[in-house]
């Protein structure tokens, strides 16, 4: 019944909207929801009854469109009561529990969390000073992580919030003693609970606090939150031009603007953490489970000297490793996921049942896990503190590891959690490492990137993920969003996307964004060669064609362009254009063995074989592996019927070590064309034992059929071959 409501909506048919909504209402026997509904269908049956008497009202339209704004999020409204009511698992219990034991309102749990902060200061000594001391202010700190759970389950179970509602959450804001991470996690459960169930009062929430906060983790959380409401709420977004107005207001900040972006490229980042997951379980961990070496403590690689005498396959699997993991490297530079396969085994403990603690900033005080920093004083910390401190993991994998160390030998413990004076000098260094990364944990990129990978694996590992759309199994492209156009607007951050998507092999989006682009008064040579390029790897290959046309045009005589310009026109068969770009590269450079053979190819190609030839011959000559120029050489002596010269070459290409299934085959026509049957068949059965089946075979050899009869090969021997063998 949902569907039918939203869709008599969407076609403007308020009247039959309305009756079905008070049916839906009537199933959920929720008496403020029905009563709501039944002062709407009031309202708008008296606008029916004026406007059907002729009555004129300059205010009926905006009338019109606040009751249809008002259905729309009764109706949704309506359903997600519906949904806790009727529905099975860990949410729909939730929101039952809560609407049958009413938490705290926003007001008495603002107040708690701001006595609690007042006493925890008061306590003042650190955990383990005094043991009464330490069990009190262990108890504060429970106490604190209860009263923040229940304010993020409060939210995230939540339907619109009335104004009363949105004026005491917005009083969070402004209190001098409410953390920044219980405002963080409080952002978290406002773009939960949007994400499920649209509230202007919560998006308004959202845009107050980026405009308000001053902490680097709270404004960030909350920009995401912008962001991803705007792109999966856009349709219940556009019915409020207020809110619109404001993110476009948004979009006049710089820092805004480039926040954002930052936030595309992190999300767009994600598509590549299964590619990485993947990369890691069947490439880079079993490479190092084989390779001799890589166990042993005392070589931080390998040892090149010990490889003399060994197998030389061993050192090529080290380099292989290395540079999957410069790979690696680069792309946490650039803020993937690279340890999402890591920590995904060590998220079942008790912690992480609790929604909320998916999105715990990480805090060293935190009950389940104070004690591995209770021996931190003057200002010393460990080298766990330190890896805590740093960038490298998200907050949830930081409370997977402290929670994982509890299950390690004390000595192994104590070994990390010991401070800097009992450490040896190559765990000072790695300590002195860690905390010259710990000194840029704040920038927006890193607080972004470190709580969308927090997003990622509540989405992917969360007990009970199922019940919720996993919003990274989407595209994600911002850009594409009318609502956030005025923050991604700019063709800088166009291009920055494009390039970005570009260079991790999306090119259908990539193209129209560069297409884009291409339109701007200005249009850049490298966006139209990018353009070409990214419709070749489409096979639109007239679509390139004109592209890096433009980018001739711009750039006029650049190599690089004219080579892909002359390979399109040779996929198109226009030959003697592809011939014409290949000349102009030989001018700029004659040397360029991979050039002439092309030249070749199209000349020979258009029959001008003899031309072609000299091409050939060059390349050969110069080119230290001339196969694929003798290959040439071979087919244009048969097409010219000088078999003896075309078997010369063939024979020659059999015997070497890179024998290819052409080789025997082409041989095979050369002998067919001889009216050699017998030798022709020997090389056809060794062409295909270079395929996986007969009928692949007769496959490749009827592309050559035009070829044979060009060489006065009866028709009818060509249906015989096949069956000879």
């Amino acid at each position: 019944m949902y569907e039918q409501i939203i869709e008599l909506l969407d076609q403007r048919r308020l009247k039959e909207a309305l009756i079905q909504l008070q049916a839906l209402a009537s199933e959920i026997e929720d008496w403020q929801l029905s009563a709501d509904i039944e002062n709407l269908a009031t309202t708008y049956t008296y606008m029916l009854q004026y406007a059907s008497q002729g009555m004129k009202d300059p205010e009926r339209p905006k009338m019109y469109h606040l009751l249809r704004r008002k259905t729309y999020k009764l109706t949704d409204k309506a359903e997600f009561l519906r949904a806790c009511k009727r529905n099975s698992g860990h949410f729909a219990d939730k929101c039952r529990r809560m609407r049958q034991n009413p938490p705290h309102t926003f007001q008495e749990l603002c107040i708690g969390l701001e006595t609690l902060s007042e006493d925890l200061a008061i306590a003042g000594l650190p955990i383990g000073e005094e043991s009464g001391q330490a069990d009190a202010q262990k108890d504060l700190f429970l106490r604190h992580e209860q009263m923040t759970d229940e304010l993020f389950d409060k939210i995230w179970t939540s339907t619109q919030w009335t104004e009363e509602e949105f004026q005491q959450a917005n009083a969070f804001l402004t209190s001098l003693l409410v953390s920044a991470n219980d405002l963080a996690v409080m952002v978290s459960a406002v773009t939960l609970s949007s994400l499920r169930l649209f509230d202007n009062r919560k998006f308004q929430f959202l845009l107050n606090t980026y405009q308000t906060s001053t902490d680097i983790l709270v404004n960030q959380r909350a920009l995401i939150g912008i962001a991803l409401i705007a792109y999966y709420q856009e349709k219940r977004l556009s019915l409020y031009p207020d809110l619109l107005a404001a993110l476009s207001l948004l979009g006049e900040s710089k820092s805004t603007s480039e926040n954002m972006l930052i936030i595309q490229t992190l999300l767009l980042l994600s598509r590549e953490t299964e590619k990485i997951e993947k990369k890691m379980r069947e490439e880079i961990i079993p490479q190092m489970m084989r390779t001799p070496g890589i166990n042993k403590p005392d070589l931080k690689i390998i040892d090149i000297e010990e490889l003399e005498d060994k197998n030389p396959e061993w050192s090529k699997n080290m380099a292989q490793i290395e540079k999957s993991i410069r790979e690696l490297g680069e792309l946490q530079m650039e803020g993937a996921d690279t340890y999402m396969s890591t920590f995904a085994q060590l998220k079942g403990y008790p912690f992480f049942r609790q929604a909320a603690h998916w999105f715990y900033p990480f805090d060293k005080q935190m009950p389940e896990i104070s004690s591995l920093f209770q021996h931190e004083k003057d200002g010393q910390k460990s080298l766990m503190s330190l890896m805590m401190d740093s960038p490298i993991f998200c907050n949830s994998d930081k409370y997977s590891f402290c929670l994982t160390l509890f299950n390690l030998p004390a000595q192994q413990r104590e070994m990390l959690t010991a401070q800097a004076a009992n450490q040896s000098e190559i765990a000072k260094e790695q300590m002195q490492a860690l905390a010259e990364t710990a000194k840029g944990t704040q920038k927006p990129k890193i607080v972004s990137s470190q709580y969308i990978h927090d997003l990622y694996r509540f989405f992917k590992l969360w007990a009970y993920r199922n019940e919720t759309h996993d919003i990274f199994k989407d595209k994600l492209d911002l850009w594409n969003c009318p609502a956030l156009a005025p923050l991604l607007h700019t063709p800088e951050a166009s291009k920055h996307i494009a390039d970005h998507l570009f260079t991790k092999d999306y090119m259908e989006e990539a193209s129209v964004l560069y297409q884009k682009l291409s339109q701007e008064e200005t249009p850049d040579a490298e966006v139209m060669q990018k353009l070409g390029f990214t419709y070749q790897k489409m096979k639109n290959y007239e679509e390139a064609i004109k592209a890096y046309t433009q980018a001739d045009l711009l750039k006029p005589d650049h190599v690089w362009t004219l080579k892909h310009l002359a390979q399109c026109y040779k996929r198109t068969r226009q030959y003697p254009q592809a011939l014409e770009c290949y000349e102009k590269v030989t001018e700029m450079k004659p040397d360029d063995l991979n050039v002439l053979l092309q030249m070749g190819q199209c000349l020979a190609t258009m029959r001008q074989y003899d031309k072609a030839l000299a091409y050939f011959f060059k390349v050969e000559y110069l080119d230290k592996t001339p196969a694929n120029a003798q290959r040439a050489i071979g087919w244009c002596y048969f097409m010219t019927g000088k078999y003896e010269d075309a078997l010369r070459f063939y024979q020659k290409l059999q015997q070497g070590e890179d024998a290819q299934l052409s080789d025997w085959l082409n041989a095979g026509h050369v002998y067919l064309a001889s009216n050699q049957i017998p030798e022709a068949l020997e090389c056809y059965w060794k062409a295909e034992t270079y395929c996986k089946t007969h009928e692949d075979f007769i496959k490749t050899f009827w592309a050559d059929k035009e070829a044979l009869q060009e060489q006065n090969v009866p028709e009818d021997n060509l249906y015989l071959i096949p069956d000879m063998l």
